[in-house]
């Protein structure tokens, strides 16, 4: 769903907007994330199982910095977390056009190509992603604490207005 399409505009957005104002307030977020996944699945819903189990698992893994007194272990935490999202963030994005590289070399060297499905790209992947690292980064620093409910860390990286 794009934000400019009518059916953002005319029927998700105010549906959306009346629903979050009737609710009591203490529902508003849970709705604000079922809403946002309901976004980022009708753009990408094979990816909504990916993106969300990746950040849930990173919402643990900062949880494990912050508690963790000992330095090494944070060190070693916190490159774990940038790491996985690196690697999907590269593999996403420049998987397609480093085998395309290598099938245009071995084809001009008379070698078989290698047999490749096109990998479509997460919305937002960029996005997600360095909005993750920094939020790992600050726990890590003691900027702040670490959110409490795996919810609120959902919420804060897929709320869809900021899409």
């Amino acid at each position: 769903m794009i934000f400019s399409s009518g059916i953002f505009l005319f029927y998700f957005l105010p549906v959306f907007y009346i629903i979050y104002l009737v609710l009591p307030i203490r529902f508003r977020n849970i709705f604000l994330l079922t809403a946002s996944l309901f976004f980022y699945a009708w753009g990408a819903p094979k990816f909504i199982f990916i993106v969300t189990s990746v950040i849930i698992g990173d919402f643990y893994i900062v949880k494990e910095i912050y508690k963790s007194s000992k330095h090494n272990k944070r060190k070693l935490l916190l490159a774990t977390s940038i790491f996985v999202k690196i690697t999907l963030l590269i593999y996403f994005k420049y998987a397609n056009f480093f085998i395309e590289n290598i099938n245009f070399v071995l084809l001009h060297l008379g070698i078989s190509t290698i047999k490749w499905t096109k990998i479509a790209l997460p919305i937002g992947i960029s996005f997600f992603t360095f909005q993750a690292i920094t939020y790992s980064v600050d726990i890590y620093r003691n900027v702040h604490k670490p959110l409490k409910k795996v919810s609120d860390y959902l919420l804060y990286i897929l709320m869809f207005p900021q899409l």
